[in-house]
This record gives structure tokens, C-alpha cells and sequence, in this order.
């Protein structure tokens, strides 16, 4: 219902569709799950693509909405943090390795930014680099039908937004109401199994439920917990960033988020990143003598930027629908890299001059 009433908003051109599309998936991803986004809007556009006439491997139009869907999931996935589960990941190794907590609120203000500002330089890097084939996309004529066809606003329907509304208000007021973003977020999903509601069914959940998602979160704890009291976190960062330990607040920043960025091309997967990074940081900024928080927030926001090789689960979401290859997501990957790097800097120096962070 969402995507029928976005996708058209800036017309019928190509590049706006791929806009639309490329937003579209940004802004929902910025509240739930960055791969499910991705799955759904690519299964839209596989639709769009097909009413066209697009030929997988063939189309340009094809290869740039189907890698610009993904990029994206990940990017708008950055805004919140229940845009993805690698920031709930980074919340959780912040907290587990220096005691240290942020607030939805405080991911948000920097987030929220960054991700809209990404996305339409991501957009702008596609239709840059893929020039499509057609000007006009073809099926929108039939848009007004298929509104019509879902009908009203259903009574489940109804049901669900005012609970997804209440729980992201006391995402965002967290620090006002002092209710744990964990606890709002149990307490949302818990409401759609209570009887009355009966949005959620046990035998439903536990079948969507990633599983994998968690015993990934509790491995990568884990692991960052023994690097960090062990002594090998410390040990890594003195020998390998001790040269850092004595540069400016705005030197370090740089530095942990080129780090960032380009470790994917090492360790391509988020979560992996993270878990071996955070405590090595934390140690850098021990150090050093700064707030962790200065230094792994840059860190957490990088580890979305999943696409310079893109074997993450997000980025191959749309892999199956046979419109891109492997060597041509890193083109455009490592453009909106390099606007990632100062934007992020920026956001960051602002936030902690301004006291935010």
C-alpha cells in the first residue's frame, strides 16, 4: 500500500522512478530491517522491470534500480537504530565493552542526516554511472486501479500503525520517558500476539524470526568481550594504531572512519567488522584519553557501507534476480564511499560541538 502511493510521487521519467524507488526503500528501512526492505521493494521492481520489457543482464534500467534498491536498504538503514541489526549490534558491543550507552535519540541525529543526504547522493552516482535504456517507464497508467483493488484501510491494518506509532515515539523520547528502547520494542511486539489484537501468531513467528540474527549478536558479544579483557584489543591498538594515540579529536575521527570503511574490503561482513573493531577502538580511545563514544560512533555508522564487496546478505538480495553482477556493485559502491567518509566526519564534529553526542 506504502510503495503505490511513493513509487509514482516524482513521475514516470526512469530516474525518478529509480529516486522513487531508491527513497522509498530508504525511508521504510529506516524502521525496520534493511534486508526485508530490500527483499520486498525488489520484488517490486522485479514487476516494474518485467512490465517493461527489461532483460536481466541486459537492461541499464534494470542493472541501477536492482543495485540501487539495496544500497539503499543499507543506507537508509543507518537513520535509526532499528534501521538494521548491525546497529543494534553496535549499541550493544558499545555498551558491553565500555559501560557507555546511547540513546535511539542521539543514534537518530546523526543518523537521520547522513541517510538522507547518502541516498540522493547514492542516486545521483547511479543514474550517473547507468544511463537507461528508455526515458519513459511504461505500467503506472494501471496504478490507479491497483489502489482501488487494495480497497480501504483494513481493520488489522489500522491496528498496526497505531502500534508501530507509539513505539517509535518512545523510541525517539527515551530520554524523556526513561523506558529502555529494548523494552519498548518487546512490549510493541508482544502487543501484536495479545488477544483482540492477534496481528502475530507464535506458529507464524517463529518461522520469520532470524534466528541466525541472534546467535550472531550473542557470538559477536562474546567475542568482543574476550578481545577486550583479555588484553588483545589493547595489544592490537598500540601496535597497530598506537601512532594515532597522540593526534587531534578530528585526526582520530578520520582515521577510524577511513578504517571503516575500507576494512570491508577485508572483512566484508557488518557484523564481523564490528565485533573485531569496537574493542580495538575502545582501547585506541583509552589511549588516546577521548570519550569512546567519539570514536566507535563513527565506527557503527560505517558498517552499513556494505557494497565495495558486496557479499553481505543485504546487498545480495536482489543478486538472484540476475540484473547485476558481482564486479559492478563496487563502481558505484566506492563513489558514495568517498562522499560517506567526509559527510560522516562533518556529522560528527558538529554533534560533538553542539554537545549531542
Amino acid at each position: 500500500r506504502v510503495s503505490l502511493y511513493i513509487i509514482p510521487i516524482f513521475g514516470d521519467k526512469s530516474n525518478k522512478v529509480l529516486l522513487s524507488l531508491m527513497v522509498c526503500t530508504a525511508a521504510i528501512s529506516a524502521f525496520l530491517a534493511d534486508i526485508p526492505c530490500a527483499v520486498i521493494f525488489g520484488g517490486i521492481a522485479n514487476t516494474i522491470l518485467k512490465r517493461n520489457n527489461c532483460e536481466p543482464g541486459k537492461s541499464v534500467f534494470g542493472k541501477s534500480v536492482m543495485m540501487g534498491i539495496p544500497i539503499a536498504a543499507a543506507v537508509g538503514g543507518i537513520a535509526t537504530p532499528a534501521g538494521s541489526g548491525v546497529n543494534i549490534l553496535a549499541i550493544n558491543l558499545l555498551k558491553s565493552v565500555t559501560g557507555i550507552e546511547i540513546s535511539f535519540l542521539q543514534w537518530s541525529i546523526i543518523g537521520i542526516p547522513m541517510a538522507v543526504v547518502l541516498t540522493f547522493i547514492s542516486w545521483k552516482i547511479m543514474c550517473m554511472l547507468f544511463k537507461p535504456e528508455f526515458e519513459v517507464v511504461q505500467g503506472f497508467d494501471t496504478l490507479a486501479e491497483d489502489k482501488k483493488a487494495l480497497g480501504p484501510m483494513t481493520k488489522n491494518e489500522k491496528k498496526f500503525i497505531v502500534i508501530f506509532t507509539i513505539t517509535i515515539v518512545l523510541w525517539f523520547t527515551q530520554g524523556m520517558t526513561k523506558i529502555e528502547t529494548a523494552f519498548t520494542s518487546l512490549l510493541a511486539t508482544s502487543l501484536l500476539f495479545m488477544p483482540g489484537i492477534d496481528l502475530m501468531d507464535w506458529k507464524r513467528a517463529k518461522e520469520a524470526i532470524s534466528w541466525d540474527t541472534l546467535m550472531l549478536v550473542g557470538s559477536c558479544n562474546a567475542l568482543a568481550m574476550i578481545l577486550s579483557s583479555q588484553g588483545s584489543a589493547q595489544w592490537l591498538s598500540d601496535t597497530f594504531l598506537g601512532g594515532f594515540a597522540n593526534s587531534g579529536l578530528f585526526v582520530l575521527i578520520s582515521v577510524v572512519t577511513v578504517f571503516g570503511i575500507f576494512i570491508h574490503l577485508l572483512v566484508p561482513i557488518s557484523g564481523a567488522v564490528l565485533a573485531l573493531s569496537i574493542p580495538i577502538i575502545a582501547a585506541l580511545s583509552k589511549t588516546a584519553g577521548i570519550d569512546p563514544i567519539y570514536l566507535i560512533l563513527p565506527l557503527a555508522y560505517t558498517a552499513s557501507c556494505v557494497f565495495l564487496i558486496p557479499l553481505d546478505p543485504t546487498t545480495m538480495t536482489t543478486y538472484g534476480f540476475g540484473y547485476w553482477k558481482l564486479n559492478e556493485m563496487p563502481k558505484p559502491g566506492f563513489l558514495i564511499a568517498f562522499a560517506w567518509i567526509p559527510l560522516l566526519i562533518v556529522l560528527m564534529m558538529a554533534g560533538i560541538s553542539l554537545g549531542i553526542i
